[in-house]
């Protein structure tokens, strides 16, 4: 027997359909919503690391910096590219988030 505590639990077919109908609800598209919202907000905020990286690689002229101008523009690129994967896989029309 399921404790009282869970309370999606219900017996029978008004269960099933209160599960059903909680798995459609409006706060679950809500929820889907967001997490779309805020993986092209990380997206966009990738890419501008990212150009920000190339223009901090172009400007450095120390060679210590260049260093690490190479290891932060490599690193941003990675990151931008992975975001750019998971929205793919999201189904997200990302074609302006492309770099020319």
């Amino acid at each position: 027997m399921r404790s009282k505590t869970n309370r999606r639990y219900k017996p029978g077919w008004r269960g099933f359909w209160a599960g059903i109908a909680a798995a459609f609800s409006f706060s679950n598209f809500e929820s889907e919503r967001g997490k779309r919202t805020g993986l092209l907000e990380n997206l966009e905020q990738a890419r501008r690391e990212w150009k920000y990286a190339k223009l901090y690689f172009n400007c450095v002229m120390d060679p210590d910096l260049i260093d690490h101008a190479i290891f932060y523009m490599g690193a941003t690129e990675k990151k931008y590219i992975y975001l750019l994967k998971r929205a793919r896989e999201e189904g997200l029309n990302i074609e302006s988030y492309y770099l020319n």
